[in-house]
């Protein structure tokens, strides 16, 4: 399968400013994989289950969600690493453990975008649902039974007038 790693409308970069932030935190905590439910059934996956995603580089673990993603490609957000990790939980999770370290010989940029993969189950996911948003490119199918996304009551805005 095909990987492309990418950003989420919940954090940017590697969440050293947007992991701090309560909403934005509880909105999308943990890293997760984006899987077509074809490629999704075929592997045995559903949703929320624990699966390995592994490459040439290396390997990471991360909870599924079935989506609209095109079939034979996943998606993993970069933003989620080791810094905001409990230090005795060191389960891989870095989108870049995937992709390979070269650099363009011109612009000298990383390339950190896409990597031949194979995905396996690892576990079910005991009631456990992916910590993807419900929007954006994470949006389940529409029968599936994925409570909306919300940051929390710090979330919720109000006008100042109430």
């Amino acid at each position: 399968m095909v990987l492309t790693t990418g950003r989420t409308v919940y954090q940017f970069h590697t969440r050293t400013k947007t992991g701090r932030a309560p909403q934005l935190n509880d909105a999308a905590p943990d890293v997760w994989v984006e899987l077509n439910p074809s490629d999704a059934e075929r592997l045995g996956i559903g949703e929320g289950d624990l699966v390995g995603i592994s490459s040439a580089r290396g390997g990471i673990q991360a909870r599924a969600r079935l989506c609209g993603i095109r079939p034979g490609v996943v998606f993993v957000p970069f933003h989620y690493g080791w810094f905001d990790q409990d230090p005795a939980d060191r389960t891989p999770r870095a989108a870049n453990e995937l992709t390979v370290t070269a650099w363009d010989p011109v612009s000298k940029q990383p390339i950190f975008k896409v990597a031949a993969v194979s995905v396996a189950k690892l576990a079910d996911s005991g009631g456990v649902l992916s910590p993807a948003p419900k929007v954006g490119g994470s949006e389940p199918p529409p029968d599936a039974d994925v409570p909306p996304t919300v940051g929390g009551p710090a979330a919720h805005a109000t006008s100042g007038k109430e």
